[in-house]
């Protein structure tokens, strides 16, 4: 996971959310130098008043234990609050990305608040990617 900030942010981040070996895996890009090179949406537009966003919030509503997971992420949101530190940040959206080497084997732009790709597609896909690779004899690390 790659993430606006700093890395001291990071580590509360990770010790908050209580991920198991988080700092294994999030990087932070406190100079927006990800963000910038995948040309990732933002503004002010893109992340309050973009059509996608109530779509993005009815999606959540209404699937199966969605409200569920939404109170529990905004449970913990209040202590995992940070002010990015450029202020421009604070209106990046984000986006699911998945590489192998140079190759872009999947990419999810957030198009607003909440319209994230579905993760648990993004896991299946890596897992299938990595699978082929042992199957391929390809160089597979990790």
């Amino acid at each position: 996971m790659v993430s606006i900030g700093k890395p001291e942010t990071g580590k509360r981040l990770v010790d908050h959310l209580e991920l198991p070996h988080g700092d294994q895996y999030l990087f932070v890009d406190p100079e927006n130098t990800l963000y910038d090179s995948l040309d990732l949406n933002r503004g002010i537009k893109e992340t309050f008043f973009s059509v996608e966003t109530p779509f993005a919030f009815l999606d959540r509503f209404t699937k199966p234990d969605g409200m569920k997971q939404l109170g529990l992420v905004i449970r913990k949101w209040d202590k995992a609050f940070y002010i990015p530190p450029k202020q421009e940040q604070a209106f990046n959206q984000g986006g699911t990305f998945v590489f192998d080497g140079a190759t872009t084997v999947f990419a999810h732009y957030d198009a607003s608040t909440g319209a994230h790709s579905n993760i648990e597609e993004v896991i299946g896909l890596a897992k299938e990617r990595r699978r082929l690779q042992a199957d391929t004899g390809e160089l597979v690390e990790g």
